[in-house]
């Protein structure tokens, strides 16, 4: 119950990272900012490799939702805020998956989401686009995608395994005094 109720507050509190990070990226410049280095994505990739792909992918699919009901960002017209919440879900269900189910290095468990994760926002907008009729041409539309998020993979690529790092030793200190009492 007790490890339970960890991975809830660390999986409340990179959900609110992942509404607070966007909104202070957006301040510190614009959104065209937030489009290149998109600050969304890195505590959903920290939520996959800390608490594993359910959290992940819980955390991926509902933070650019409450984003939108709480900021009115990413939009619903375009529906860019569904095709992130399956990219974003994505992400979180393919890192966690390769990093703590299968051992995967993170480097190699980042690389291989953030490359799936785009192919499941081209795939949702093959199926959520006619609904909202948005129909941009498919190809120019993925090119934009994966272009423009190279600022953003690159620096999610340095930030993302320090942090994991970092928080590696407090999650392996905390399990071993659980095991202690």
């Amino acid at each position: 119950m007790k490890n339970k109720t960890r991975k809830l507050v660390w999986a409340s509190f990179l959900l609110i990272l992942g509404l607070i990070l966007p909104r202070l990226v957006n301040l510190a410049g614009s959104p065209t900012l937030g489009n290149l280095i998109s600050p969304m994505h890195i505590p959903v990739f920290l939520t996959a490799l800390i608490l594993g792909p359910f959290y992940g992918t819980l955390i991926g699919f509902i933070t650019p939702l409450f984003s939108t009901l709480l900021f009115a960002m990413p939009p619903v017209m375009p529906p860019i805020t569904f095709l992130m919440a399956f990219e974003l879900a994505a992400f979180g269900l393919i890192a966690g998956y390769l990093y703590s189910n299968k051992s995967q290095n993170i480097y190699l468990s980042l690389i291989a989401a953030m490359i799936l994760g785009r192919f499941v926002y081209g795939l949702a907008l093959i199926a959520v686009g006619p609904i909202f009729d948005f129909n941009p041409p498919f190809i120019p539309f993925m090119q934009g995608a994966f272009v423009t998020g190279i600022p953003g993979i690159v620096i999610q690529l340095v930030v993302i395994p320090l942090i994991v790092e970092k928080i590696k030793p407090i999650k392996e200190f905390a399990e071993f005094n659980r095991k202690v009492k």
